[in-house]
Formats: structure tokens, sequence, C-alpha cells
């Protein structure tokens, strides 16, 4: 059975920068995704707070504006 050949010292230094390129580039992909998905968090959380304050507004003033519970 003939040996295999394995890579010379060369061959594996640009295997791993290959690598580590590709990985820099899936971070930074990830980062911009991140950072979207905080964006989109954000807004829900703001609407979600307007939806509440629109609520209250609502319930007070068909209790009167009272503000009983």
């Amino acid at each position: 059975m003939p040996e295999e050949r394995r890579p010379s010292i060369d061959e594996r230094i640009r295997a791993m920068k290959l690598r580590m390129e590709r990985l820099a580039e899936q971070g930074q992909e990830q980062e911009a995704r991140s950072k979207q998905l905080h964006e989109e968090i954000m807004k829900n959380d703001r609407e979600w707070h307007r939806f509440r304050r629109a609520l209250r507004s609502g319930l007070q003033a068909y209790r009167g504006g009272t503000g009983e519970h």
C-alpha cells in the first residue's frame, strides 16, 4: 500500500490562513446579524411600551380617568 503524502508546511500554513480568513468573515457576518437583531428587539420593545401606554390610557378613559383599578 502506498504511503499517503503529507502536506508540506507551506501548504499547511496556507490552509490555516484560509481557515482564519473564513472565520474572520463569519465573525463579521455574525456581528452584522447581531446588530440587526438588536435593532429589531429594540424596535419591538418600543412598540410594546407604546401599546401598553395606549392600553393604559384607554382603560383610564373607560373608567372615567380616575386611574383606579
